[in-house]
């Protein structure tokens, strides 16, 4: 018994050690990670007939705004875009960038719907992530500046 449970226990553990949370949200991945130099990334990603989607969120103290983006995989046809780093892009328009990627590797109405599907339930998820991350980051960055400072 005890032994099928370590085998239970370690079939949920994360295989990417730097994985500090991740939940599927209505068919996609959400993952917030832990980058070995301090920053944060977090990402959503599915793939879905054929169809590689993936946004991430990244944030390193060194940096002065986050970095993001949006990636589309399908076949020999790759797309993909920055974000603006000052903007806080709502769902439709990363949906909308999504929706554009798809266009451009010539995905058809049927296709883009699948692909899309669950979006905004992850994004949701993948954005409060992404606050979390940006909050730590940004007190980092506090403490790192007000290290040795006397009070």
């Amino acid at each position: 018994m005890l032994a099928a449970l370590l085998f239970l226990a370690a079939l949920v553990q994360p295989a990417d050690e730097r994985v500090m949370r991740q939940r599927a949200v209505a068919g996609w991945l959400v993952a917030d990670i832990a980058e070995s130099d301090g920053g944060r990334l977090v990402r959503m990603h599915r793939s879905a007939n054929g169809f590689r989607l993936q946004f991430h969120i990244a944030f390193w103290r060194g940096n002065a705004a986050r970095i993001q983006g949006t990636l589309l995989e399908h076949g020999d046809c790759t797309d993909g875009d920055e974000v603006d780093p000052e903007l806080r892009p709502q769902e439709r328009h990363v949906r909308a960038q999504f929706a554009a990627h798809l266009a451009t590797c010539a995905a058809s109405p049927p296709e883009a719907r699948l692909a899309l599907r669950g979006f905004a339930e992850a994004y949701a998820v993948a954005a409060a992530w992404a606050d979390e991350a940006e909050a730590a980051t940004d007190a980092e960055r506090r403490a790192i500046a007000d290290y040795g400072r006397e009070n």
